[in-house]
């Protein structure tokens, strides 16, 4: 039996109370200076949802969870979980709050399938364990409050000297002023050498996507195998934008090369975005739908995720109708064999990543980033790992390089964006490894060619002389020894 977490603690509430009344889950990657890999499966759960008892005018409530973790097929864990929360004589505080808690999951690298089945609800996430012997920053945790914590006294929520309790629904409220957050640097010192400084810059990105220069900082740390930051940045009314934000965490050497970088989307919270619990039939949020043309264009947004005979419906068998319950039945249909168990969640979280890709890439389609080279490769791919932008001061074409360590099944994936015309607003793909994308032998020739570029159709330069990987070249060492 496990008791619910009760801190009294003091710090920043980022989202403002809502009588909530379904379950929120979140799962944290972290990882020991031994390279053992962890995960933090965060559970919120409303009053509502737990079994209330009455005994003596004292109110108790109490749940069952089990969590599941699959890999490759097969059930790696079984995590049972008798949970009772706190007494109250106070009625109000029984039937009204919410309770969360912590279940720390060690695992081996690779993907996962983690089920969080919460009393009667069930909630699936997929996700990835690096290797971790590469630089890397860990799931970036927003904190909703923190207090100082006594030695011997730690727990689950013991971080750095503190008690942390994440956010377990991450947007942060429109009335913020600032919003702290938890992470780890990990492996730093491999690059830069024990001890010796780098230099770590954050900030959130505004409605255009770019970082903020007032929402911003800076911070010279040095180099150890597990390094935890805790830090605090302001947020206004616009930034970061109440949708297709970025937490944007950037380390570099002294000298001023890029070690990693992660992207971390942030969003806020609104009275219309807290949508109805999953129970709730699909089809409510589908005949929200009033516009057809508007309808449609979502519908084009799931060009990335579509099957090929999805897009031959969409591009030619829904663009020419005028039948807005066609558009309506199969947009519920898509979600439906998406996610059978939770249609709704999966199809909120795409359409959210599709607010990400307008905001980042849309610029020069008409603000829809689906339209978009890497729109289409992050919404069918997911967020990459690692980016190299190489976008100015180069003898090549501007050019950019994602690296998955895990998409589709596949490990160590590259994508190379560039911009043939040499204005970097909207990348071309050039060149991946991921099987059924494009693939182009020559691109590193197409790359150098800047004034006269070559076709891909007509070069035969890979076949005559097959490049080097161990070559000198920026490019090929940035996509074969991504960084």
């Amino acid at each position: 039996m496990h008791k619910l977490f009760l801190i009294c603690l003091v710090g920043l509430l980022i989202q403002g109370f809502t009588a909530q009344t379904s379950i929120s889950t979140n799962i944290l990657k972290y990882k020991l200076a031994d390279g053992t890999s962890y995960i933090d499966v965060c559970i919120e759960i409303p009053s509502t949802q737990m079994e209330i008892e009455l005994i003596d005018s004292v109110y108790s409530s109490k749940i069952d969870i089990v969590i599941t973790a699959e890999s490759a097929g097969e059930l790696v864990l079984v995590r049972k979980v008798n949970l009772v929360g706190p007494k109250t004589s106070d009625s109000l505080i029984a039937y009204t709050g919410s309770h969360f808690h912590l279940e720390r999951i060690k695992l081996k690298h690779g993907s996962y399938s983690i089920t969080s089945e919460v009393g009667d609800i069930s909630v699936v996430d997929q996700i990835n364990i690096s290797v971790g012997d590469m630089p890397e920053i860990s799931d970036i945790m927003l904190v909703e409050a923190y207090a100082k914590v006594n030695q011997g006294e730690e727990s689950e929520l013991s971080r750095s000297g503190m008690d942390i309790v994440p956010l377990v629904d991450p947007r942060i409220s429109p009335n913020a002023t600032q919003a702290r957050f938890y992470v780890e640097l990990y492996n730093i010192d491999k690059v830069v050498g024990l001890d010796t400084l780098f230099l770590m810059s954050f900030g959130f990105t505004g409605g255009d996507g770019r970082l903020s220069s007032n929402h911003n900082r800076y911070l010279r740390l040095k180099a150890a195998p597990v390094i935890p930051v805790f830090e605090v940045l302001p947020v206004d009314i616009a930034v970061p934008p109440l949708e297709g934000g970025f937490l944007t965490i950037e380390l570099r050497t002294k000298d001023g090369h890029e070690i990693t970088r992660l992207n971390y989307p942030v969003s806020r919270w609104t009275h219309d975005a807290h949508l109805p619990s999953s129970d709730i039939p699909l089809h409510d949020f589908a005949a929200q739908w009033t516009d057809i043309n508007k309808l449609y264009r979502h519908l084009e947004d799931h060009l990335p995720l579509a099957s090929n005979s999805q897009q031959n419906t969409i591009l030619k068998v829904l663009k020419k109708t005028d039948d807005i319950e066609m558009m309506k039945g199969f947009l519920d249909q898509f979600w439906l064999n998406q996610s059978t168990e939770n249609p709704r969640k999966a199809w909120q979280a795409y359409t959210h990543e599709v607010m990400v890709v307008d905001s980042v890439f849309g610029g020069c389609r008409s603000g829809h980033g689906a339209d978009t080279d890497q729109g289409y490769v992050y919404l069918k791919y997911g967020r990459p790992n690692t980016i190299v932008s190489r976008l100015h001061g180069t003898d090549y074409y501007p050019y950019e390089i994602w690296h998955y360590h895990h998409t589709r099944g596949l490990t160590n994936r590259r994508f190379l964006f560039y911009a043939p015309h040499v204005v970097s607003e909207c990348l071309e793909i050039l060149h991946t490894d991921l099987p059924g994308e494009i693939r182009n032998d020559d691109w590193i020739e197409v790359l150098k060619s800047r004034e006269n570029r070559v076709r891909v159709t007509e070069s035969q330069l890979n076949r005559l002389n097959p490049h080097d990987t161990n070559s000198r070249e920026e490019p090929e060492e940035l996509f074969y020894s991504p960084r």
